[in-house]
């Protein structure tokens, strides 16, 4: 389980968890959403462009980010 943080332009930071992989995108996981994004909008160091405009489930990746413990008290691991 790869477990990275990404930067959104304006600067807030979010946990999330990498789900899939593919040659041009990736699949990453909050605790209430996931979503795809190009590999092209996330650099080395997982700032995402600012050219980036994600959809309603990006945002929810930075409202509930991946947290394990939070997961696994609501019973969302079962």
């Amino acid at each position: 389980m790869t477990i990275m943080t990404l930067t959104s332009a304006s600067g807030s930071e979010t946990t999330v968890k990498v789900v899939r992989e593919t040659a041009k995108a990736i699949l990453v996981k909050g605790n209430c959403s996931e979503a795809w994004f190009p590999k092209s909008a996330i650099d080395n160091d997982g700032f995402v462009a600012d050219w980036f405009r994600g959809s309603l489930s990006h945002s929810f990746l930075w409202e509930a980010p991946w947290d394990e413990a939070k997961r696994i008290q609501s019973g969302a691991a079962l």
